[in-house]
């Protein structure tokens, strides 16, 4: 699906009142970088905008240009206008938002949609790359440096650093075009990656204490406790990537990060794909969202051996269903 830049770019320029530039909860690289950079423009337009996250602004995100003006959310304003960037809704935010007239940027399958004025594209890698298109159609001299670097940021994160299956030709051009517009690559590389603390390297080693294989190999995970954030003198943002290590090991075609959050009851879900498996169908059998390499979703369970049973038979339902990966007895 996708849905036209023009009526959302009429709806923001005859926009008199308060806007707000919403998150979703905990931020990654393409919520909080599409946010700030649409926020910095419309400030350059002179509108009455703010950007606001329920959560604090991780580490590995502080270097992102103006990240100091994000306000927390829930606030008591009613905003004439609010805007969700890279979720599936309102709800991922995290907090109650209040707002005369709803709109949604995104780039995943499926969700909320709340009228004429949202901008859906399924095709796009990052919504971070439907937030440069729709600032370019605007009024591409606008773009500043700033601007530049938070898109960047959430283009390149959202693409593995340019590894994923999400990189085309196109994100190249654009991640040509945000560098010459001032964005710094090198940079962004060393703050998001290269900033790890002793803590979080020893988080890193209780987490992989967990690794584990299933269905021979074709699914791999982690389970991060909430002690481990605890024991370690971490936060739950420093879980930020972990499903990684299990997506690493050859033969994966589904890894999975499970995490315990306990202030909210639920253990949170991160799945990734190596391609074969669409891990979006996973998560909205769990009933969450995303799109098919990376997804996630909550799992409501009294411990996480129950949560891992629910996960892993959601996984091995979406597994076997997949071309080549079918086999006759189904555990």
């Amino acid at each position: 699906m996708k849905v036209e830049t023009i009526p959302l770019i009429e709806l923001l320029k005859e926009e008199k009142g308060s806007i707000l530039i919403a998150s979703h909860e905990s931020p990654d690289a393409d919520t909080l970088g599409s946010a700030l950079a649409l926020y910095l423009f419309l400030k350059k337009k002179g509108k009455r905008v703010s950007v606001g996250c329920r959560d604090k602004v991780p580490h590995f995100l502080d270097f992102l240009p103006h990240v100091e003006e994000v306000i927390k959310l829930p606030t008591q304003e009613v905003y004439d206008l609010a805007i969700v960037v890279d979720a599936s809704g309102f709800y991922r935010i995290g907090a109650e938002v209040k707002a005369i007239k709803r709109a949604r940027i995104d780039h995943h399958i499926g969700g909320e949609f709340y009228g004429e004025w949202d901008y859906i594209d399924y095709s796009e890698p990052a919504t971070a790359s439907i937030v440069y298109k729709l600032l370019k159609s605007w009024d591409k001299d606008c773009i500043d440096q700033d601007i530049a670097q938070c898109l960047y940021s959430g283009l390149a994160t959202d693409t593995g650093f340019f590894r994923y299956s999400n990189t085309t030709a196109e994100v190249f051009e654009m991640a040509k075009e945000l560098v010459q517009l001032g964005a710094d690559p090198y940079k962004t590389y060393v703050m998001f990656s290269e900033r790890e603390s002793l803590n979080k390297m020893k988080l890193i080693s209780k987490v992989l204490e967990t690794l584990a294989c299933y269905e021979d190999g074709l699914i791999a995970g982690v389970v991060i406790l909430d002690r481990f954030f605890k024991e370690t003198g971490t936060e739950y943002s420093d879980s930020e990537g972990l499903v990684n290590y299990p997506r690493s090991i050859e033969g994966v075609e589904v890894a999975f990060a499970l995490i315990e959050k306990p202030d909210e009851g639920v253990f949170k879900v991160s799945l990734r794909s190596k391609g074969k498996v669409d891990v979006a169908k996973i998560a909205e059998r769990l009933g969450g969202g995303g799109h098919k390499y990376a997804s996630g979703c909550k799992i409501k369970a009294q411990d996480y051996q129950s949560a891992l049973e629910m996960l892993l038979s959601a996984i091995k339902e979406e597994l076997y269903s997949t071309p080549g990966l079918e086999r006759t007895a189904k555990v």
